[in-house]
Order: structure tokens, then C-alpha cells, then sequence
């Protein structure tokens, strides 16, 4: 603290960790004059402006990097509270036990009607990431679905069972317009918001059907496009980024304010929708969301941005659901959620190396994994830390994979692995995105376009 104080500005900027620790290095940047004006920037981002601004809560930047985003994120006059949103709590897990409407019981369920989400079954744009081992006694009973084995017609088993009359079980649902919540489409998350984690906020869609305990809320739009592009917006680092700078640790209705929403006519609205859809819609109940937001547009030339080596043309998605229509490898998937972190910041008028330094600041777990992180020719993960390997991948897999790329002509590759491998670098991937974002946004500007 000491030496940032007299700290002259040289050198790299520091984040939360360096050197496999925690980044003690001095640096100016580290220090923030707090003052009025920008309290009051503080204030507009947590959505509080009718309050003294002398008593805003503070935020939590590790340095003065970050503030170029908290800015930009302030500036957001569009959000979640202002556009006619609809959300439910879902089952109080207790509660509802007690009055006899759920109960117990680890099995797997023949349609959707029959699943209650938790959280573990939610990841990042992916609704069903884990199925719950039987039993299923802790958070680490459970286990990562294969995406690239996943059926048409997969569902992930439930702790859960309905345990009374069907009519009483629904009585208990939330209504939204006259219509059951399950009835819709909807954005589900983790209600709790965990800061020592890779990511923070974990979103979304679900499909018609599927209940919820009240660890996960929903929410629904005003149309299935405006909800789409709001879990596009919730998969992005920016509206993760947003809950850890605002200590925003459990994300309830009362919060919904505060968090930005997008508008349907934006010129990236498309791509982000392209981008959103091939990422959520794993399975075919979402045959009539894909077929409603289809859009012809996507074949004349919406693809990825970022020079990925080996990946399938983006926009190759007919109007009919199809088992390849959802992204599936891990490879193809990463590619879609770095894309979306740049297409969102650029929507948000947050700059490049501001994203850069949101990520290299308070990303230090998703950093450290990807520093040490490939892909084979089959969009197979392999990874240094053993919460980031790929699925069926084991620690001996990236030993080998070391003594490979070191001798390619004396050592194998590792068995059920393919060359040639892809390294990941998220910071050069993320410039290159914002860089053909901002290119687009900036000629639909020209072509007379305003916000």
C-alpha cells in the first residue's frame, strides 16, 4: 500500500493474482481518488441515483484500469427494470417440502414438465452443464454432461420429484399473464454469486416446462427475442464483472434494476443472437424458439470474427432445429462466449484494453486456467488445472500433450487426441472481436444509425 502511494506509473499493472499468488506489486494504478463526481458515477451503476450521493456504497476496483468499464457500464440508460421484465423465485426449497408439493428424490425424468432445476444444473449459456449423480448428497455429486454426446431428446435427472396432485403442484407455480411461468421460455440463474470462482454469474435459457427451487430464479421479457438477447448479455464478462465490482453477492428481483438491457434494434443485436441461440439450445425443446428467431440475415455473411483455426461456419443453421444445430465441442463453444464478451463490451462503449483489464484484474482463476489451455483438431479441451480439464480428460492426457508439442516427431500425442493443437489466448481473441465489432457498430453509425 506504502509503496503505491510514491509509485511512478511504470510497468505492467497489477491484478488480484501474479506468479501463481497473490499480486502484492505496488503501483499508482492501484490507487483511486474517490471524489463526488465519481461517486456519483458509482451510484449510477448501482442504479441508486436517488440517494445523496455522499451516500453511495462503494465499489471494489483493484485498480484504476477498471474504471474506464464501471464508466461505461454507468452509462447503460437501458436496463432489466425499466423494460417489462416478469420473474419467479421458484420453490422455497423448504417450504415446499413442508407443505408436501416437492420431495426427494434422485431419478430421471421422460420430459420436461418433470424436471426442478438447481443451480448445478446451470452454467455459463448452458442449461443443462451437470446432471445429479444418485445419490446425490453435496454440490460435488454431480457431473459434467458430454455436449457432444447429448441427445435431441436429453434431460438431466432431478433431485426433485412433484409429490402431489398435478393441479396443486401448478397451483404452487408463479403466473405471468394468466399463463404459468413454465410456460415460457425464460433466463434462469444461480441466485448466489460467488467471487472466488472462474466466472461469477452463471445464466441460461431454459426451455418451456422445467420448475425451479429458489437457488435459481427466472425471468421472462416482453417477447422471446428481448429474452434471448438478455441471456446474450448475461453470458457476457461485462454483466459478470458488473456483480463483482458491486459486491453484489446474492441476485434477487430487487437487483434487476441495475443490470443493462438490450435493445432489440441494435445493429449487433443479430450476431448476438446468432451467437446466444447456438449456445442455449442443446436440445430439441427448443425447436420452436430456434424457428422463431431464426434469421435468413445470418447466411449473408455473419460468421465468426476471430481467425479460429478449424471451426465450422457459423451462420451453417438452417430454420429447423437439428442435432447440430446447437455449438457442442468445448472448442466451439469457448469461441461463441469469447465472441459474445467483445460483442457485448462493444455494444456497452466498453474499449478493448478496458475489457482487457476487467479480465486480467478480477479473472485471475479463468486467466491461470487458460494460460494452460489447448484444443485438439476435434474441439477437445486438454488443461493444466484439473477444474478446467476437458470432458474425459485425465492429468496424465497434458503431460503428454507437454512432451508432444515439445517433440511432435519422437512423442505421440495423447491417446484419443488429435493434432494440431490450439492454444488459447483470450486477450488477443478478445481484441480481435472488439476490433470487427466496433468496425461493424461504427458503419451502421455511419450508415445512419442511433442509439
Amino acid at each position: 500500500l506504502v509503496d503505491s502511494l510514491d509509485h511512478d506509473g511504470s510497468g505492467s499493472v497489477p491484478g488480484q493474482r501474479y506468479a501463481g499468488s497473490w499480486d502484492r506489486r505496488p503501483h499508482k494504478a492501484r490507487v483511486i481518488d474517490v471524489d463526488l463526481a465519481l461517486l456519483a458515477e458509482w451510484q449510477r451503476l448501482r442504479g441508486e441515483t436517488s440517494a445523496p450521493v455522499e451516500r453511495t456504497a462503494l465499489l471494489y476496483p483493484v485498480t484504476l484500469l477498471e474504471q474506464g468499464a464501471i464508466a461505461a457500464l454507468s452509462k447503460a440508460d437501458r436496463r432489466l427494470g425499466s423494460v417489462g421484465l416478469q420473474i419467479s423465485a421458484g420453490y422455497h426449497e423448504k417450504v415446499a417440502k413442508d407443505r408436501g408439493i416437492i420431495r426427494l428424490n434422485p431419478h430421471s425424468v421422460a420430459c420436461m414438465g418433470d424436471l426442478i432445476i438447481q443451480g448445478p444444473h446451470l452454467g455459463v449459456a448452458t442449461p443443462f452443464c451437470k446432471t445429479p449423480r444418485v445419490p446425490c448428497n453435496s454440490n460435488s455429486d454431480w457431473d459434467v454432461l458430454d455436449l457432444a454426446g447429448l441427445t435431441a431428446t436429453a434431460i438431466p435427472r432431478t433431485n426433485y420429484a412433484r409429490a402431489c396432485e398435478p393441479e396443486r403442484y401448478d397451483t404452487a407455480k408463479d403466473q405471468w399473464d394468466g399463463k404459468l411461468y413454465t410456460e415460457y421460455y425464460r433466463l434462469a440463474w444461480r441466485r448466489m454469486i460467488p467471487f472466488n470462482t472462474e466466472r461469477s454469474l452463471f445464466a441460461a435459457l431454459i426451455p418451456p416446462g422445467p420448475a425451479h427451487v429458489d437457488a435459481v430464479h427466472s425471468l421472462a421479457l416482453a417477447d422471446d427475442r428481448s429474452t434471448v438477447l438478455a441471456a446474450g448479455f448475461w453470458a457476457a464478462l461485462p454483466l459478470d464483472y458488473l456483480l463483482r465490482a458491486s459486491g453484489r453477492s446474492d441476485l434477487r428481483v430487487a437487483d434487476m434494476n441495475i443490470m443493462p438491457a438490450a435493445d432489440p434494434g441494435h445493429p449487433l443485436a443479430s450476431a448476438l443472437l446468432l451467437r446466444t441461440l447456438r449456445l442455449n439450445c442443446l436440445t430439441n425443446a427448443y425447436s420452436d424458439l430456434w424457428a422463431e428467431l431464426h434469421d435468413p440475415v445470418w447466411a449473408d455473411g455473419e460468421g465468426w470474427v476471430v481467425g479460429w483455426p478449424r471451426l465450422a461456419p457459423l451462420a451453417e443453421v438452417g430454420p429447423a432445429w437439428e442435432w447440430a444445430t446447437p455449438l457442442r465441442t468445448e472448442y466451439e463453444r469457448r469461441a461463441a462466449l469469447v465472441e459474445i464478451d467483445a460483442l457485448v463490451s462493444v455494444w456497452l462503449g466498453i474499449e478493448a484494453e478496458e475489457l482487457v483489464a476487467i479480465y486480467r484484474s478480477r479473472y485471475p482463476i479463468l486467466a491461470d486456467r487458460e494460460a494452460e489451455m489447448y484444443f485438439d483438431a476435434a474441439g477437445r479441451r486438454l488443461a493444466a488445472d484439473s477444474y478446467a480439464f476437458g470432458f474425459g480428460q485425465v492429468k496424465e492426457h497434458y503431460v503428454q500433450l507437454m512432451a508432444h508439442l515439445e517433440d511432435p516427431e519422437r512423442v505421440a500425442p495423447p491417446e484419443g487426441y488429435s493434432p494440431p493443437f490450439y492454444q488459447a489466448d483470450r486477450e488477443a481473441e478478445m481484441r480481435q472481436a472488439h476490433a470487427v465489432f466496433s468496425a461493424r457498430l461504427q458503419a451502421a453509425k455511419d450508415a445512419g444509425w442511433t442509439p
